[in-house]
């Protein structure tokens, strides 16, 4: 490629950034203005917004984790939102909008913590008397910058109550250096590691370009190309989207967090059992911060002796040698499925009980009177005129499937978001399933360049595991957005509703689109009439 072209092109991904930046400014004046009742300030100079005070507003100024506070709720939400869209941190954003609205911190510190009279009041409560429903009322939020994607995921998995914003690969271009080595810095495999980084990101920089110039020129061809900055806008997104496939777990994020004290206690408890010192490390400054603003209900965020050892023993007992399975399929539904008749008449007796206040045995006895026919009518009936706003009938929550997915870890980054209604079991990530190659980058002919970072990814991933070091597992940090990782999902029937309606629809992302409306046909040749409307966005 030229320079002249790579020009082109950074000043292409430079107004994609700076329209983003723009719009989410429009939209946030208008909404926050009313809200925290203050005026814009465009005088400020971008010196004094670098050099305006945050430690009213964080607890750490210098880290890069840290507990937020002092402001309004629907201001911190919105910050949070810019994270997935915006390059700039959490701290950068919000010196931004502090001197745009004009706010100012209020004269009590909320970092001086508790008085004595309250922590004891607390001590005598919540942990004196084990009366840990009083924690889920003390919310703590939470920023978080400069940590690995391969961290951020056993984070973001570590309870099911957390909220989260996660700055996005699909919109954001990372930057070269932005990502953690786990290996000393005076060992060989530091040096290997930082190579093999500096290649991948070589090779990102490769695809966007590649990708960016094939969309441009298929677009000629068309009998009505699209022209203007808006289109080229659009193609640079997606090339973004795909070239970030070569790009290894070790690549940074940026997270914005919001859960209660039970939540936090728990989370930072499971990831005390994390086989990765990025996360151990992390759970301290977690809840060295949190503690800032709640400084009892941490108290035993701790993983037990029980936690530790049966993780050890668990991982001691079934690990064994990765035997990858050729043609395995990527979706696959697991264990005994029921008939649909069976389930509708469960459908229909748990309507029975909930609307007749007769017993479940009654309820069945008058399900059975029905036909088959007429129960599927009446099942019908409940799904008439769903909108993809509706979700279905709480009984829908008693029909259980269980899925076998080997999906991508750019699939199962989007995917592990939905973790509050979905359990999932996951394997560690590796190298060996495999890796999946982004149509675009097919279409363009660059298949070559993820195969050979895919190769690259096997040499470190082997090298890790053939070394003297201890921690093996400080190998996945190799491994790519494009490799596949396995996961056992279990998911009821409203939440199929949810996740499919909300995957296949025409916004989402293509890979884990593919995935869903591949679910979708399993559970359709089962279950055609349960799962009719679960595609709502047409």
């Amino acid at each position: 490629m030229s320079n002249t072209k790579e020009k082109q092109t950074e000043e292409t991904s430079e107004e994609v950034k700076t329209n983003k930046e723009k719009s989410s400014d429009g939209k946030n004046k208008s909404s926050k203005q009313t809200t925290i009742s203050a005026k814009k300030n465009s005088k400020t100079s971008t010196k004094e917004q670098k050099q305006r005070d945050l430690s009213p507003f964080i607890s750490n100024v210098d880290g890069n984790v840290y507990a937020i506070t002092n402001l309004p709720e629907e201001f911190i939400a919105t910050l949070f939102a810019w994270v997935s869209r915006s390059p700039k941190s959490f701290k950068e954003n919000l010196s931004k909008a502090l001197d745009e609205f004009q706010i100012e911190a209020s004269t009590h510190d909320i970092f001086k913590g508790l008085n004595k009279k309250a922590k004891d009041f607390h001590e005598k409560w919540t942990v004196g008397y084990g009366h840990s429903s009083v924690a889920e009322h003390a919310v703590a939020h939470v920023g978080i910058e400069k940590v690995s994607r391969l961290i951020s995921a056993e984070l973001e998995l570590s309870n099911t109550f957390y909220s989260i914003t996660e700055y996005s690969q699909r919109y954001q271009k990372p930057q070269r250096g932005d990502w953690y080595n786990p290996f000393e810095k005076s060992s060989e495999l530091h040096t290997d590691f930082e190579d093999y980084m500096n290649e991948s990101y070589d090779a990102f920089e490769t695809l966007i370009k590649g990708v960016y110039n094939h969309l441009k020129k298929k677009d000629k061809d068309l009998l009505s190309p699209q022209s203007g900055k808006q289109s080229d806008n659009e193609k640079l997104k997606l090339a973004f989207e795909d070239a970030r496939y070569v790009l290894p777990l070790a690549m940074y994020t940026q997270l914005g967090m919001s859960a209660n004290g039970r939540a936090w206690r728990d989370g930072l408890a499971t990831l005390e059992t994390s086989n990765y010192p990025e996360s151990l490390k992390l759970k301290n400054d977690l809840k060295t911060e949190i503690s800032k603003v709640l400084p009892v209900l941490l108290k035993y965020a701790d993983a037990s002796p029980y936690q530790l050892g049966v993780k050890k023993h668990i991982q001691q007992t079934y690990q064994d040698i990765i035997t990858p399975v050729s043609h395995e399929p990527e979706v696959s539904l697991t264990g005994l499925i029921d008939t649909e008749d069976s389930l509708i008449k469960e459908i229909l007796t748990t309507h029975y009980v909930q609307h007749s206040c007769v017993p479940y045995s009654v309820a069945v006895g008058r399900v059975l009177e029905m036909t088959g026919e007429q129960r599927i009518k009446a099942m019908k009936g409940i799904l008439f005129r769903m909108t993809h706003f509706d979700n279905p009938p709480e009984a829908f929550k008693r029909v259980k499937y269980n899925a076998d997915l080997l999906v991508s870890e750019a699939n199962w980054h989007q995917l592990l978001r939905h973790n509050r209604k979905s359990n999932f079991i996951y394997s560690d990530p590796t190298p060996i399933h495999g890796f999946i190659i982004p149509p675009r980058i097919k279409e363009a002919g660059l298949s070559y360049i993820l195969e050979g970072m895919h190769k690259k990814s096997m040499e470190i991933f082997h090298k890790v595991h053939e070394s003297d070091i201890n921690n093996k597992s400080l190998a996945d940090y190799a491994v790519l957005n494009a490799h596949k990782r396995r996961v056992l999902a279990n998911f009821d029937l409203w939440e199929a509703y949810h996740l499919i309606n909300l995957r296949t629809s025409e916004e989402a992302q293509w890979d884990i689109k593919r995935t869903f409306n591949t679910l979708y046909n399993l559970i359709e040749q089962y279950h055609p009439t349960l799962i009719s409307a679960a595609k709502r966005r047409k």
